[in-house]
This record gives structure tokens, sequence and C-alpha cells, in this order.
């Protein structure tokens, strides 16, 4: 049992998936999406959202057949002591590579867009080293640090979309469904890969202290994050039109359309304050699953002597799974999407089928002894 003990509430646990989920998707689907569903691009992130449904429903579905465990924790339960040992070294083999893409993102983005002339691997490990701090603080202190991040995050997205009202031509969305729902389905695989790190509730249920409102915290968020989704590739659409999918970061270039007066000019650096606020979030929350993770996984009582060590082979991640910024776009192409939803939604939907026959034949066995 892990000594960190400290408790989150429900809307905690909301605070934390949202920019989990939105921080990288608001700058990355836009362009994605605008490539395989063209000016239909708004409706991929709808189709995607079935997926956090069905996520959302799997992690609250393993607590309920579980209560108190985590995903690593219920593992061994559900399909045995080695099997289940086999499976949670999965989600510890997974973690590395999507902290450590997540991570040469950040860098990638800073470097390109804020400071070109500071090296990379110092933009990327003053961020580790700082989201390292504060998943040693513990899962509280990463909560609250959530709050005060994604109420500027969404603070700052709002004003934005305000400013560039003006801009807007919403005839861009036309024609509408020209090629029928097949684009959109196919330019939602990427939003749905998004959407599948909902999947990090089944890792962070047991330290919600009220579990009550859980359920509603969580689909208010899904809500919150689909609108979010939609409005920035509506936003892109309307702006840049056919373009969109000419730009790795599209909203990012959305916001140099902001002129006010002559003053108010260079928006792009809200954007890049939204970046970093959400990429802190995300990669504190990761981190903080992949060390508690771990350390569930080798019965260690203690994560936090493994947080630091972890967060180097995170940023060593970085650089071995992507080699360059070309790259870096390449593992957010389709198989990578694919392969994300693997782990992180397959995977766990395998689990609990197995557990809902285990507790099917456990109920039917007990039904049928004698009495």
């Amino acid at each position: 049992m892990l000594t960190d003990q400290g408790k989150i509430s429900a809307n905690q646990l909301a605070f934390l998936v949202f920019p989990t989920i939105i921080a990288t998707a608001i700058l990355s689907v836009p362009s994605i999406t605008m490539r395989y569903a063209g000016h239909d691009m708004w409706i991929s992130p709808i189709i995607g959202s079935i997926f956090g449904l069905a996520t959302i429903g799997l992690s609250i579905g393993l607590h309920r057949l579980y209560p108190g465990k985590t995903l690593i924790q219920a593992s061994p339960y559900i399909c045995g002591k080695w099997i289940g040992k086999i499976v949670s070294f999965l989600f510890l083999w997974f973690f590395p590579h999507l902290t450590g893409l997540v991570i040469r993102q950040y860098g990638e983005f800073i470097t390109s867009t804020a400071l070109p002339a500071t090296p990379l691997y110092v933009v990327m490990g003053t961020m580790v080293i700082v989201c390292a701090i504060n998943v040693r603080f513990g899962i509280e202190v990463v909560g609250r640090t959530s709050q005060v991040f994604v109420t500027l995050v969404v603070i700052l997205f709002c004003g934005i979309c305000l400013l560039l009202i003006g801009e807007l031509d919403p005839a861009e969305i036309l024609p509408f469904m020209e090629r029928g729902i097949l684009p959109s389905m196919k330019g939602a695989i990427a939003p749905a890969a998004w959407f599948s790190e909902y999947i990090i509730i089944a890792f962070l249920i047991p330290n919600v202290n009220q579990k009550q409102g859980l359920t509603r915290s969580m689909l208010i968020s899904l809500l919150v994050t689909t609108i979010a989704m939609i409005a920035s590739n509506l936003f892109c659409l309307f702006l840049m039109g056919d373009l969109t999918d000419s730009f790795a970061y599209p909203f990012m270039i959305a916001t140099r359309y902001i002129t006010i007066a002559d003053f108010l000019q260079h928006i792009e650096a809200v954007v890049i304050a939204i970046w970093i606020f959400g990429i802190f979030v995300k990669i504190s929350v990761f981190l903080y699953i992949f060390a508690t993770s771990v350390a569930e996984w080798l019965g260690m009582e203690d994560y936090k002597p493994v947080v630091f060590p972890l967060s180097f082979l995170c940023l060593v991640f970085a650089y071995w799974v992507v080699s360059d910024q070309s790259s870096a776009a390449s593992l957010l192409g389709a198989a990578a999407n694919i392969y994300t939803l693997a782990f992180l939604l397959f995977i766990p939907a395998m689990l609990y089928a197995v557990a809902l026959l285990k507790r099917l034949f456990q109920g039917r066995n007990k039904g049928s002894e004698p009495s």
C-alpha cells in the first residue's frame, strides 16, 4: 500500500483530466482532422467523444467491481497474479512512450515559436524537473495546481475566441457532409486517441474522497472538452479554410489574425501561456500515474523515490521515440493513434470484459450450490 494517502474531490479530478486531454489536442487536432474530414472537421471531435464516454464507463465500471483498486492493482485480481503482472507491465511500457512524446511536443513547440535559440534539452528538462517536484508533493498538490491553471486556461481560451469572432467566415463550413459521414469518422481517430486518455480516471479514482458525484463530474468534463475541441476546429476552419492542414499548429496561426486598434497584437503569446499551463498539468498527471504504477507493480510502500529516475527516463524517451520535429508529426498519425487506443481503450476493455465474466460465473456457481 502506497504511503501517499492524499485525497482529491471529484471536481478536482475533472480539473486534472481536462488539461490532460485538451492541452495537446487544441493545437494538433485541427490540422489532423482537416486532413481527413475537410470542411466537416468539426464533426470529428463529436464522434471521437464517444470513445471518451466509453473510457469513462470502463474506468468507473472497473472501480465498482474492484473498489479502492487502481488499474494496476486490479489486474492480478482479474487475470491472476502472473498474467495480471504482464498486463500491468504493458501500461508501464506505454507510459514513458506517451509522456516522452508529450514532453517532446512541448519542447518542439516552445523552441519553434518562442525560444528558438534555447537548446531543446533545457526547455524540456526544466519543465520535467518542475513537474517532478510537483508530483513528489502528492496528488493533493497536483490537484490544487490543476484547479488554478485550468481556470487560467479556460479564461485565456475564451478570451481568444471572443477576439477572433470579427474575423470569422462561417461560410467555410459549407458544403456540409459533401462526401458523407465516412471522412468525419476517419478524422475522428485522432480525437478518439486523445479522448481515450480519460483512462487516467481508473488510476486516480482511489484518491477521490467523495465518489457520489464522480460520474456527473466526468461527464461534464467530457462535455467541456468536446466543446473546446469543436470550438478550436471551427475557429481554425472559419479563419483558414482549406489551409488549416498546412500548419502544424493552426490554432496558433489563428491568433495572429487578432489586431485591435494597433495596440492589441501578438496574442500568440497567450496561446503559448495556455500550452505551458496545460502541459504542466498533463506531464504532472502522467508522471504521477507512472510513478505510482511502478511502485505498485514492484510492491513498494512509497512512490517518491522513483519519481526523479522515472522523470529522467521519460526525458530520455522524448529523444528516443522522436528524432526531430518531422518525426514528432509522424507520431501523431493514424498508426500512432491506433497504438494509443490499443493501450488506453482496448486493453482496459478486455480487462473489464474478463472481470464481468468472472463475476457472472461466480454468481452462477454460488446460485448452483446446494442449500
